[in-house]
């Protein structure tokens, strides 16, 4: 069994039970740490090193299971070294561990959502992720982020989200404009998932 099947198969038995959002958080903090702590490994797939499918300054989301039944993802990215994701959020739960390498969080605070307008958002923290490190979105202040690999090799992370987020638009493509970045203006339009 990889790690990844792991996770999966000890979220079904917690979805089964339908625990409310904290507790979801939390089982699937243990579940990642669990799997890992078993000494269970990625398929060796995750950890090629085709130069091909690497993208220098990029990442690669590889969905590895998507439940229908009790709507919960695992994804593994994989992070060449200054990656950087959009900012964005989940609107779901949603629990990470860095499996490899580091990574910084940069949180941000929500200072204006105004109807029809780009989201005004402040940067509020920031936190470096080591290797075998787990966080999650359970805290106000973590929902809107941006994450990064500030390593010098490939990272690579694992995470567990509450939904499908394949056909997401970030913020609903009102795009976000950020405190103190003059003419900082993001995702006008459209969006991609995260």
């Amino acid at each position: 069994m990889t790690l990844t099947d792991a996770v999966a198969a000890a979220l079904k038995q917690c979805c089964a039970e339908r625990p409310p959002f904290e507790e979801m958080i939390q089982r699937g903090r243990d579940a990642i740490i669990q799997a890992v702590d078993e000494g269970l490994d990625l398929d060796a797939m995750w950890l090629e090193s085709d130069a091909d499918k690497r993208l220098p300054g990029k990442y690669r989301r590889h969905q590895v299971h998507n439940d229908p039944e009790w709507g919960f993802t695992v994804v593994v990215l994989l992070w060449e070294p200054g990656a950087t994701t959009p900012i964005h959020d989940h609107d779901t739960w949603c629990v990470f561990a860095a499996l490899r390498g580091e990574m910084e969080v940069t949180n941000y605070e929500v200072i204006g959502n105004d109807e029809g307008q780009p989201l005004r958002l402040r940067e509020c923290g920031r936190e470096q992720i080591s290797a075998f490190a787990v966080g999650d979105n359970a805290a106000a202040e973590t929902e809107v982020h941006r994450v990064r690999n500030i390593g010098t090799e490939r990272a690579i992370s694992l995470h567990v989200y509450g939904d499908d987020l394949t056909q997401r638009t970030l913020f609903n493509g009102r795009g976000i404009r950020i405190e103190g970045k003059t003419g900082c203006m993001a995702f006008q339009t459209g969006g991609s998932a995260y």
